[in-house]
C-alpha cells in the first residue's frame, strides 16, 4: 500500500462517492478498509463484512465497473479512480484469504487479563470447599460419600475443560482454583498422592481439610508442611486417626502391654503435623458421620488448642 493514496474521508471530503454513484455498502466497505490500513481493523474482519451478503460482494465489483467507465469517459478522474480500483481489489483480496485457523491469542493478554478471564471462568463454582475424589487409590480408607440428595444441594464435578486446552493454561488456572478454594482430601493417602504428583497444588495450595487417617500420614503432612503458600488448614478426625500409631508408639507397646484405646498424640503423623508453620487459621472438626465414627468433643477441642499454639503460635486458651 502506498502512502500517497487518498483516503476514504479525503474522497469523502471531494464528494467522489456520491459524484460516482457509490452504494451504501460500497461505502461500509471502502471505510472499513482505510481502517484496516490505519491499524484499526484486522484483515479478517475486514474479509468478513464482504462475506456477510452476496450483496457486499456485488457492491465492490459494481464500484470498479463504475470506476473503469468514469475512467474512460473522464480521464481527469484516473487517479482517483485507481485509487477506489486499488481499495476495492485489496478488499476482494481479504474476502478470498482462507480464515485463520490458529484462534484467539489468548496467551498473550497480560497476566492480570488472564486472572480475570479465569476468575469469570470458575465463577459457575458455587461451592467454597473442593473435593479431590480419585478412584485411582486402593486404600481401604473411609472414602467421602456424597450428602444425601433429598437434604442437601446436589454435587456437581468442577468442568476443568479449560485446563486441557494446553500446559501454560493448564498451570495457570489450577493456580488459580487452588489459591481461591479449599480443597478437601478423603484421606492422607489422597493428600500425599496429590502433593508427590502435582507441583502446581504444592506451589498454590493455599486451604486445606483432610481427614487424617491412612497409613502415610506422616508422609503427606511432610509434604504438607513444604506447601509455602498454605493458610488455612482444617483437620478432621475420626476413630480411624488412631488405626496406624508412630513407629515409637508401635515399639512402646511391644514391651509394655496397655488395653487403653490409643491416643490422638500418638497417633502416625502427629510430629509431622506439628512441624507446620505460618497458618492464619487452624480448624479441627469431626469427620462426617457417614465416612467414619467420630470421636469425642474433648479429643477435638484438645488438638484444635494444641494446634492453633503450635501452628499459629498462639497461647493456649
Amino acid at each position: 500500500m502506498s502512502s500517497s493514496r487518498a483516503t476514504f474521508y479525503a474522497h469523502q471530503t471531494l464528494n467522489l462517492h456520491a459524484r460516482y454513484g457509490l452504494s451504501d455498502n460500497a461505502k461500509k466497505l471502502l471505510r472499513a478498509h482505510d481502517h484496516w490500513r490505519m491499524g484499526g481493523l484486522e484483515r479478517d474482519q475486514l474479509g468478513r463484512l464482504v462475506r456477510m451478503s452476496p450483496d457486499m460482494r456485488k457492491s465492490i465489483t459494481d464500484t470498479i465497473t463504475k470506476c473503469a467507465e468514469i475512467m474512460r469517459k473522464k480521464p481527469a478522474e484516473v487517479k482517483n479512480c485507481i485509487d477506489i480500483i486499488q481499495a476495492c481489489t485489496e478488499i476482494l483480496d481479504a474476502a478470498d484469504k482462507p480464515p485463520d485457523l490458529e484462534g484467539f491469542p489468548f496467551l498473550k493478554l497480560p497476566a492480570e487479563l488472564r486472572q480475570n478471564i479465569y476468575r469469570w471462568y470458575a465463577s459457575k463454582i458455587v461451592a467454597t470447599t473442593l473435593v479431590a475424589h480419585s478412584n485411582e487409590l486402593s486404600c481401604d480408607c473411609g472414602k467421602w460419600t456424597p450428602p444425601n440428595p433429598s437434604t442437601l444441594p446436589a454435587i456437581h464435578r468442577v468442568d476443568m475443560a479449560l485446563a486441557r486446552t494446553c500446559s501454560q493454561i493448564k498451570s495457570e488456572y489450577l493456580e488459580f482454583l487452588y489459591h481461591k478454594h479449599t480443597l478437601y482430601f478423603d484421606c492422607s493417602c489422597e493428600l500425599n498422592k496429590r502433593l508427590s504428583g502435582n507441583p502446581n497444588l504444592r506451589a498454590s495450595l493455599r486451604s486445606i481439610k483432610v481427614h487424617w487417617t491412612g497409613p502415610v500420614s506422616d508422609k503427606a503432612f511432610s509434604r504438607l508442611a513444604k506447601c509455602q503458600e498454605l493458610r488455612h488448614l482444617d483437620i478432621a478426625i475420626s476413630k480411624s486417626t488412631t488405626n496406624f500409631e508412630t513407629l515409637r508408639e508401635k515399639e512402646m507397646r511391644r514391651y509394655f502391654h496397655s488395653m487403653k484405646p490409643a491416643r490422638l498424640a500418638d497417633a502416625l503423623g502427629i510430629e509431622e503435623l506439628l512441624s507446620i508453620r505460618g497458618l492464619t487459621s487452624v480448624c479441627v472438626s469431626h469427620v462426617n458421620g457417614r465416612q467414619s465414627t467420630k470421636r469425642t468433643d474433648e479429643e477435638r477441642a484438645n488438638l484444635q488448642g494444641l494446634l492453633r499454639f503450635r501452628l499459629r503460635g498462639l497461647e493456649l486458651d
